[in-house]
């Protein structure tokens, strides 16, 4: 009888400990998941940045090509007006746009 019972006590604390090694092993689930979240966040935050930042630099490109092309209609008139529409200096506020554009 007194082999029962000890063996029953020492199968109790054994079971004690296995709990014991769950809860310390939830406790640390619930932690990396609370980093987990928390990094979560954060990536949103930076990903709603980066989205922002190129939404802005498209709306900047696309304003610059437009002016990029009221610039080159100001030059090409601007060289029409030297040589009074001459096909010379057209052919020149060409090749001066094209060189605009190349060095862009």
């Amino acid at each position: 009888m007194k082999f029962i019972l000890e063996s029953q006590a020492r199968a109790e604390a054994r079971a004690d400990r296995a709990e014991a090694r769950s809860d310390r092993a939830d406790s640390r689930a619930d932690k990396a998941d609370a980093r987990m979240d928390k990094m979560e966040k954060k990536a949103e935050r930076e990903m709603a940045a980066i989205r922002k930042l190129l939404h802005q630099g498209m709306k900047s490109l696309a304003e610059l090509a437009e002016s990029q092309k009221e610039t080159n209609r100001t030059l090409k008139a601007f060289i029409k007006s030297l040589g009074n529409g001459s096909r010379t200096t057209e052919r020149a506020a060409t090749r001066v746009g094209h060189r605009i554009y190349r060095n862009v």
